[in-house]
């Protein structure tokens, strides 16, 4: 959805865009508010991720789909990455004013060569016995780094199969399973071709899938995901060195944050 440059400088979304917002958010599982992040914000962070990436892969970019973290230093914390002000309003309207996250974050990425993904959602129901699907416990923020095409692999995405639920066991039991594809091929799918400089909210149920990259270029994109006060904890949270990042946040920042900062910090 397209929002004014008005909103876009003040870091604000006017009621009516946000009640627009959370419904697609709501009913499509996804919301593209575009053309928010500037041309040279986004060349500087094109620029760093990838010399991080390819120092992940020793330089030697694999040919399937992945990605990686970044140091949890210098711009890899700026503001526009983990705590996006329209991007924030979202998710406090759809998760509740106690939500969290938890830090390294993530860049998805279609390497050169990548092959066609699985079907798939990132997080299963949180009751999926239930024949009807409850609000969302965890979503992600996506920021492509750059142009989104069909040449460069961007994702194909099935609008509002968050709300489908799943009835074979071993799907249940695993989201990450392969969702059959006769299955999919019933839902209408769509590519997220868009130019760069988006920033997407979006529920981590949707089915998804990477598509081949056939461009020599990497195609990144920055993944946040947040989770709901009562979700549980992952068993295993990374320990981030933050000594040269936390004092630079904001003070919701280190409130959304606030696992990262207990064990970053001992």
């Amino acid at each position: 959805m397209k929002i004014t440059d008005a909103e876009i400088t003040a870091g604000v979304l006017t009621r009516r865009n946000l009640d627009h917002a959370t419904q697609r958010l709501r009913d499509v599982g996804y919301v593209v508010f575009e053309g928010v992040l500037s041309a040279p914000w986004l060349e500087g962070a094109r620029a760093a991720f990838e010399e991080e990436l390819l120092m992940l892969v020793d330089g030697k970019p694999p040919p399937e789909h992945g990605g990686g973290s970044p140091p949890m230093t210098g711009q890899f914390l700026d503001p526009l990455i983990i705590e996006h002000p329209l991007a924030i309003q979202v998710i406090e309207r759809a998760l509740g004013s106690d939500f969290y996250s938890y830090l390294p974050y993530g860049c998805n990425t279609a390497w050169p060569g990548s092959p066609v993904q699985w079907i798939h959602r990132d997080s299963k129901h949180l009751f999926p016995e239930l024949p009807y699907a409850l609000p969302p416990a965890t979503l992600v923020v996506n920021i492509p780094l750059v142009d989104f095409t069909v040449e460069n692999g961007c994702t194909e995405v099935w609008p509002g199969s968050h709300l489908v639920v799943d009835t074979d066991q071993e799907i249940i039991e695993d989201p990450y399973t392969r969702w059959p594809e006769e299955r999919a091929a019933a839902l209408p799918s769509v590519r997220t071709v868009m130019p760069a400089g988006p920033v997407v909210v979006r529920d981590m149920r949707m089915l998804h899938r990477g598509m081949p990259n056939t461009t020599d270029a990497i195609r990144s994109m920055i993944a946040v995901v947040y989770f709901r006060r009562f979700h549980r904890l992952p068993e295993v949270i990374p320990t981030v060195d933050l000594s040269d990042g936390w004092e630079r946040m904001s003070e919701r920042a280190r409130e959304i944050f606030r696992y990262s900062h207990c064990h970053g910090h001992g």
